[in-house]
């Protein structure tokens, strides 16, 4: 980086900080900045731009030299349409003379630049054109000289050449290169030949593509399909599952009520097998007194007189009773029996 052009950031930088801290470039202190600005610009334009490079420019490109003096000439417009705006007032400020004469002199040289650029690039575009034109001209002739040289010594080499020995030359030339001839013909026939295979391979394999297209086409059709079909059947499945959710819902929800109802018969049938295991021992008990009674009384109808005719049929009486009462009792013990071989289920969730 030019050190013209490190000063001139510092120097921006500086502004913008002295603006920004509140300070007016119209302070004694300040009111240079905005100048050295200025002046250490030119001095960039100075370092970039010096008249070796302007000539090498003018040598290898032109177009960016011409570009460089219309920006140069819009940069001297804009200072001098700047000038016009102060140097009328110079007569009327307490500036001193002599340097009010200077500035004015700068102004006039200034003037007289942007006249002669401005002149300079009104003139620019018709030198181009005009260069261009020479250039082509230039083109031109030089073709023309080539052609020029190469048809000399065309006429040259005809004038030393013998007709007859170049005839007789391309005579025995033809000969030797009619083997080649025909080789070249039969290379022609295989080409043709292969051109037209090739022809036909590329007809088939477009049919070809075109079938695997149309298969491609109607396994993406039957893909969708089945994906259709799959996803009403997951659908279906889920509706399904949903109707065999609530009737299952619903099934065990009867089998809980199933299930209360079995525990309280079971708790009922526990309390009546408990009762009836109850009167069994209480039947069992009368039973055994009866049965002591009865032989009692036997052995006191052996010993004593007693009425035949009125105790027969009480006894009849007894042992009927007792008789329903042992049948009653052996059907109680089937029931139970019975009820404990049952298979024992668990409805619990």
């Amino acid at each position: 980086m030019p050190p013209s052009l490190q000063r001139l950031i510092q120097l921006a930088q500086a502004l913008e900080n002295s603006l920004q801290q509140g300070q007016s470039p119209l302070d004694f202190d300040q009111i240079e900045q905005p100048f050295q600005l200025i002046a250490t610009g030119i001095e960039v334009w100075e370092q970039l731009y010096p008249p070796e490079i302007l000539r090498q420019l003018a040598q290898t490109d032109p177009d960016t030299l011409d570009a460089w003096a219309i920006a140069l000439s819009q940069t001297l417009e804009q200072q001098l349409a700047l000038l016009n705006t102060w140097i009328p007032h110079l007569s009327s400020l307490p500036v001193p003379q002599t340097l009010q004469q200077k500035l004015q002199s700068y102004y006039q040289d200034i003037a007289t630049i942007s006249r002669e650029k401005s002149q300079l690039l009104d003139s620019a575009s018709t030198l181009l054109s005009r260069e261009q034109e020479l250039r082509r001209h230039g083109q031109e002739l030089d073709q023309l000289k080539q052609t020029c040289q190469r048809l000399n010594r065309m006429e040259a080499e005809l004038r030393t050449t013998d007709l007859g020995q170049l005839q007789q030359q391309n005579q025995e030339r033809s000969q030797a290169l009619t083997p080649e001839y025909e080789q070249l013909q039969t290379l022609e026939r295989e080409k043709a030949q292969l051109d037209a295979d090739y022809a036909a391979i590329q007809q088939q394999r477009q049919g070809l593509e075109a079938e695997i297209q149309r298969l491609r086409s109607r396994r993406q059709q039957q893909d969708q399909q089945t994906a259709t079909s799959s996803q009403d059947l997951i659908q279906l499945s889920q509706a399904e599952r949903q109707r065999l959710s609530d009737l299952l819902a619903s099934v065990l929800d009867d089998l809980e009520q199933e299930r209360q109802d079995y525990q309280q018969v079971n708790g009922e049938l526990q309390g009546a097998i408990a009762q009836f295991n109850q009167y069994q021992e209480q039947t069992e008990a009368i039973r055994s007194h009866l049965q002591q009674h009865y032989q009692h009384n036997a052995d006191l109808s052996q010993r004593l007189p007693v009425n035949r005719q009125t105790i027969d049929p009480l006894l009849n009486q007894i042992r009927q009773q007792l008789q329903q009462i042992d049948q009653e009792l052996a059907m109680a013990q089937q029931h139970h029996a019975e009820s404990q071989r049952k298979q024992s289920f668990n409805f619990s969730s």
